[in-house]
């Protein structure tokens, strides 16, 4: 889930639903932080992070994630392009995929939450735009890229939620 910084965009497309998620959907408090595992760098990443429960993605399960600083998470490798191609076999979920640039500020911080409270935000949220659907969150990754620079300039403040069940 992001905040969208334009106000007049309608928010991100999940194929044919368009969703607008309020901009803290999600508590982010103090998650581990990214930034001391390695120097800030314009496009870099996360180590692996191993996640609690396994996250199935289109018949794939994944047991890692890595969190890049360019607004999106993959589960192989890391990932510095800032405009990743879709034809690479690599699965992504990419919340932001914009060119972010935490050497200017900013902090970008993670963590997997099972707390009750977190859980039922999401499946309030998964309930609300796909009503035809059963799902009950069971696990949540939250990444916030928080007042991270674009490349260009202006600041940022967004929450991603990678729902586990």
């Amino acid at each position: 889930f992001t905040e969208d910084p334009r106000p007049e965009d309608p928010g991100p497309n999940l194929g044919s639903v368009r969703v607008r998620v309020p901009a803290n959907v999600l508590p982010f408090g103090n998650g581990e932080r990214i930034t001391p595992l390695k120097p800030r760098l314009d496009n870099g990443s996360s180590e692996a992070i191993t996640l609690q429960q396994p996250f199935k993605f289109f018949g794939r399960t994944h047991n890692q994630t890595f969190v890049n600083n360019n607004g999106h998470l993959t589960f192989t490798e890391p990932l510095s392009d800032y405009i990743p191609l879709l034809n690479s076999g690599r699965d992504i979920v990419a919340p932001l995929w914009t060119h972010l640039d935490n050497r200017r500020g900013g902090t970008i911080s993670y963590r997997e939450d099972t707390s009750s409270a977190v859980l039922e935000l999401v499946t309030a949220a998964i309930d609300q735009y796909f009503p035809n659907i059963t799902f009950a969150a069971t696990s949540a990754f939250v990444v916030t890229w928080d007042s991270v620079p674009y490349h260009s300039g202006g600041g940022v403040r967004s929450n991603c939620c990678l729902s586990i069940n």
